[in-house]
């Protein structure tokens, strides 16, 4: 082999290699459902999935114009009730499998147990603003059992009644309010964070009150949503221990309330049963808004000062009756994720193609800079870079 053979194979060598190095560093783009075909489809060591971001599904180049890691998956198991901590420094949620609590990282890591009871059945929870108490909601010999869990050091724990039927925590977080059955009508009964010292403050016969407390002494009654069914919500004034009706008459109502409980974003159907676009509801002024968004209430949330909406918005159609078709899981979306102006009702997309998401428990960090998410169809939590 002469030298002139050599130096070429040398630097044929050296460009391969260098080729190889740069693919692993910026790998090139990559179309949605696109298989990685350099090395295959090896598995991934560490036993965790590879965060899912900008590009359709697979990991964006790193030298990609939009904005790097917009889109991440943060953990890639089934969970419930996922929360931020109370200093926003991690993330709290529940496991599925064996109802234990644990924690984590923004960015999914450093997973932590924060509690070894094992709870089989669980299907949701629910968390005390303080963050330090969890009421997880599970079946056992086939009735709904609601066990108000403890996580903070020294914080005991006890189940609910048994008659209890929905719940809430108040905005404080010092007391729970629940709805009890009693004989043919229901109770509003109103106990301490712990839950002792109940004390029933209101009566209804209506049964399928859900209950929402969304200011400090004020309490909604729900009427569980059905597309072909009007909604009834009421007020309950837990100062003056008075009611009032807030709105009816409106079928599949679903709302969300705005952080300084004023405000109420509300979706709804028609007569038939289609979804029909949102609104925002003002409670003081009784006035409505129109927004140019046609989604299900509950995939929305406000931001923290209230000024930004948040939502999943389904890419197709909602199938009538709504709710109550994606409720019983029969109907399934893949969602864009568009940002709300609640005063101009000026709305943008950011985010539309990257994964294929329903979106559901969506929660917004205080600071405005993240928004996190579940995918319905996989429990996996999600989290959006807003800014």
């Amino acid at each position: 082999m002469n030298r002139r053979t050599i130096v070429i194979s040398a630097i044929i060598i050296f460009l391969l290699a260098a080729r190889v190095l740069l693919y692993l560093i910026f790998p090139a783009p990559q179309k949605p459902g696109e298989k990685n075909t350099f090395f295959g489809e090896l598995p991934t060591l560490g036993g965790k999935t590879v965060p899912v971001r900008s590009g359709g599904g697979t990991t964006a180049p790193a030298g990609e114009a939009r904005e790097a890691h917009q889109i991440l998956q943060v953990v890639n198991k089934e969970i419930l009730a996922p929360v931020l901590s109370a200093d926003e420094k991690s993330l709290l949620y529940v496991l599925r499998e064996n109802g234990r609590v644990f924690a984590s990282d923004l960015g999914g890591d450093n997973e932590k147990r924060l509690t070894t009871l094992t709870v089989i059945g669980a299907f949701g929870g629910l968390w005390s603003p303080k963050k330090d108490r969890l009421i997880l909601s599970y079946y056992e010999n086939g009735a709904v059992k609601n066990f108000l869990n403890g996580v903070a050091t020294g914080t005991p724990s006890r189940f609910l009644p048994p008659e209890v039927t929905s719940f809430d925590w108040a905005p404080d977080g010092l007391s729970i309010a629940y709805l009890s059955r009693q004989g043919n009508g229901t109770s509003l009964v109103i106990a301490d964070a712990g839950g002792r010292s109940p004390r029933s403050v209101y009566a209804t016969p209506i049964p399928d009150f859900t209950v929402r407390w969304i200011g400090r002494n004020t309490i909604l009654l729900i009427s569980r949503p059905s597309g072909f069914a009007p909604s009834v919500v009421a007020r309950f004034d837990t100062g003056g221990r008075q009611s009032d009706l807030v709105l009816s008459g409106l079928n599949g109502a679903v709302l969300v309330a705005s952080p300084d409980g004023n405000a109420l974003l509300l979706s709804q159907s028609s007569t038939g049963g289609d979804a029909e676009k949102l609104s925002l509801y003002d409670i003081r002024k009784s006035k409505t808004t129109p927004l140019n968004v046609l989604t299900i209430a509950e995939k929305c949330v406000f931001s923290g000062d209230g000024k930004k909406i948040y939502c999943g918005v389904p890419k197709g159609a909602i199938s009538a009756p709504s709710p109550d078709e994606w409720y019983k899981g029969a109907d399934s979306f893949s969602d864009r994720v568009v940002e709300i102006d609640a005063v101009t009702g000026e709305t943008k997309t950011l985010m539309e193609n990257e994964t294929d998401v329903d979106v559901i428990s969506p929660f917004v960090s205080k600071d405005g800079k993240y928004l996190f998410f579940q995918d319905k169809k996989t429990s996996a939590l999600w989290r959006l870079t807003l800014r």
